[in-house]
Formats: C-alpha cells, sequence, structure tokens
C-alpha cells in the first residue's frame, strides 16, 4: 500500500479462526507488529468467541506495543445480530482500535489498514533495534503497479 508517498509492503497472516491454524497462531503472534481480530456482524457467535482470541494474543504477543484492531465485518448484511456500539465497547475495553467494514464492497477495508499501519509508524517500541525488525519496510522507491500488496514486511495477523 501507498501511505503518504512512501511505498509499504505487508505480510498478512490470515488463519481465518481456523482450529485447524491453532497449533501454529502462537508462532504468528511472536514479533507481530499489529493485529486484526475480525467477527461478523451477522453472527453473534464470532463475535462471543472473541474473548479466547483475546486472551491467547495477550499470551503470545512478545512486544506490549503491538498494535490491536478489532474489525466488524459484513456490515453491507442486513441482518446484523452485533451492533457497532458492542464492538466500540469491546474495543475500547481491551485498547484495541476499532472499524466496521464490508469487504464485499470494501467499505472501510483500505481504511482500516491504513489506521493500523499508521498507529504502528507512530509506536516507537516498534522500531528500536532490539525488536524483532522483520516488520513493515519502507520503500522510497514508487510502488510497481504490477506487484502484489501483501509481499514484504509487516506482520500483521
Amino acid at each position: 500500500m501507498v501511505l503518504e508517498g512512501r511505498a509499504i509492503h505487508l505480510a498478512i497472516w490470515d488463519t481465518a479462526g481456523q482450529e485447524r491454524f491453532r497449533t501454529l497462531t502462537p508462532s504468528y503472534y511472536r514479533g507481530a507488529q499489529g493485529v486484526v481480530l475480525v467477527y461478523d456482524v451477522t453472527r453473534k457467535d464470532t463475535f462471543t468467541g472473541l474473548g479466547k482470541w483475546l486472551s491467547e494474543l495477550e499470551m503470545n504477543t512478545t512486544n506490549s506495543s503491538t498494535v490491536k484492531m478489532l474489525v466488524g465485518n459484513k456490515t453491507d448484511k442486513p441482518d446484523r445480530e452485533v451492533e457497532r456500539k458492542e464492538g466500540l465497547q469491546l474495543a475500547r475495553k481491551h485498547s484495541l482500535l476499532f472499524i466496521e467494514t464490508s469487504a464485499k464492497t470494501e467499505d472501510g477495508v483500505h481504511q482500516a489498514f491504513e489506521e493500523l499501519v499508521m498507529k504502528i509508524l507512530q509506536t516507537p517500541d516498534l522500531w528500536e533495534e532490539s525488536t524483532f525488525r522483520k516488520g513493515i519496510k519502507l520503500v522510497d522507491s514508487p510502488v510497481q503497479q504490477n506487484k502484489g500488496l501483501c509481499s514484504g514486511h509487516c506482520l500483521l495477523i
């Protein structure tokens, strides 16, 4: 993605909350500069299940400054079971960034990643020499149009 005129490459690990990735998830957290937890606003169970993911995140994150974001997805659907205020309350309780999106219509998706990356860039603890350094890589050259967006270095899960 291009942010403030600079090319930023992201490495994004998407487990989709699937059990088969459960044993690998702790290794994804180590050294992550950003973590995105997503729930489906049309399925209350995905929202109530966030507690176990938040606990796991707290146990396995190696840097207390890791930027965390809560995303309510599928806002394009009419059968909402989780209200925006519920997501916002949970985010505030756990000091998470918060946004609602629709992956289908792309509403809010770019904004979510932009906000997350901006917060990572504004967090000095994520850039000290002792910190895991395979994170965001700022590149001075222009973004290559034919290059994929998910190549490179910001570990987000």
